[in-house]
């Protein structure tokens, strides 16, 4: 008997998104808000280190989510990513009560396969990868100025880095954030802190870039990164990227029937 796959389309994600406009709408203003070619040549320069077209890229994700008075929740979750058809394929692998959810994305379209139901279940950039504080938007191939616009915020210091500060205002309902900042270190370009706000500029979530890869074609991968929830004190979660290859992956893993396959 075959099994009907009931996807919550993109029609219903439009009209949540509506729903959604009026608190949103302070941070969609920047829409008549011209970008800062100074600022967007900073995060060009570091999407052209971070997106990895021309490589595919297998590794092995690790979260450590903690919370006060809590035991430790750890996640570990392999990635397959081809940037240059922007596409990627999550599968959880632990604990047991996650093994065999995963997400696939091929472009702005996300689904997240429940195993229980064999369903796939349309998503988008807000979804926290198994209720951690990582979103969905991190694994794969970045597109911020499609979905921003960009100004300079100053400079700043973080750890030994001097860096440059770049804010972003939603262009579009669908993002993560409302409003970003991003800490660009002067003597590479890659990000090392990202400030995350919603419309009404109140601190989110913390994310800190620890450490990067660098893989062939000049191309730079993070390895380890921290987010920090900015309402839920000592909430955190640490996130480790190892057993980095880029080996050819085969086209039929960026499908849901490799999803399906996994939780057999």
């Amino acid at each position: 008997m075959k099994h009907q796959h009931r996807a919550l389309g993109p029609s219903l994600s439009a009209i949540l998104a509506l729903a959604a406009f009026s608190l949103l709408a302070p941070a969609l203003g920047a829409q008549a808000k011209a970008t800062d070619p100074k600022a967007a040549a900073l995060v060009t320069a570091f999407e052209d280190k971070t997106n990895l077209e021309g490589l595919d890229v297998t590794s092995t994700f690790t979260l450590v989510q903690k919370k006060e008075g809590e035991a430790d929740r750890v996640l570990r979750i392999q990635i397959y990513r081809r940037d240059s058809a922007d596409t990627f394929t999550l599968v959880f692998q632990y604990p047991d009560s996650e093994k065999g959810k995963g997400y696939w994305r091929s472009k702005d379209d996300l689904y997240l396969y429940l195993p229980s139901t064999r369903e796939f279940v349309y998503r988008n950039r807000k979804d926290d990868v198994g209720g951690s504080d990582v979103r969905a938007d991190l694994f794969g191939k970045s597109n911020l100025l499609g979905q921003y616009a960009a100004s300079l915020a100053g400079t700043a210091k973080v750890a030994n880095w001097d860096c440059d500060v770049v804010r972003l205002d939603a262009l579009k309902l669908d993002v993560a954030y409302p409003i970003q900042k991003w800490y660009f270190r002067r003597t590479d370009g890659l990000a090392v802190k990202v400030d995350n706000y919603s419309a009404g500029e109140t601190l989110l979530r913390t994310s800190y870039y620890v450490d990067y890869k660098r893989l062939d074609g000049g191309k730079y991968l993070f390895t380890k990164l921290l987010a920090v929830d900015a309402l839920e004190k000592g909430q955190k979660t640490f996130l480790t990227n190892e057993g980095i290859s880029t080996d050819k992956i085969r086209n039929y893993i960026f499908s849901k029937a490799f999803l399906e396959e996994q939780s057999r």
